[in-house]
């Protein structure tokens, strides 16, 4: 079997062909190369565009099918709110912004008593 490098994060993530960040479930997706000097500029260049990175390059063997042999990170958690909690903060807003009945003033016609 051939050896192949993959990029780890601090957080268990592996590194996409899309240049995103992957739990590793869909090995398909991860980014592989055979050099390590291509890992080393791969890594180089995420830890230039986020100074919190901490990655590694992993060697990795390779499954009958060529996909890299690694074990799943944690589920990825979004940092885009969904649809639903914007819907939800949408409708908050609005239930607080509608004044109660008693808080509304009257209107000429009330006091007039047309």
């Amino acid at each position: 079997m051939a050896t192949i490098f993959v990029i780890q994060n601090q957080h268990g993530h592996y590194l996409g062909k899309q240049q995103q960040w992957l739990d590793g479930r869909d090995r398909r997706l991860l980014f592989r190369t055979v050099h390590s000097d291509e890992v080393a500029n791969v890594i180089f260049e995420q830890s230039s565009k986020d100074i919190h990175l901490r990655a590694q390059a992993l060697a990795c063997e390779l499954d009958d099918n060529n996909q890299p042999i690694v074990k799943p990170g944690p589920p990825i958690l979004s940092d885009t709110p969904s649809l639903f909690d914007d819907e939800t903060a949408t409708t908050e807003q609005n239930d607080s912004a509608t004044p109660a009945s008693s808080d509304i003033a009257p209107n000429e016609d009330d006091i007039l008593g047309a």
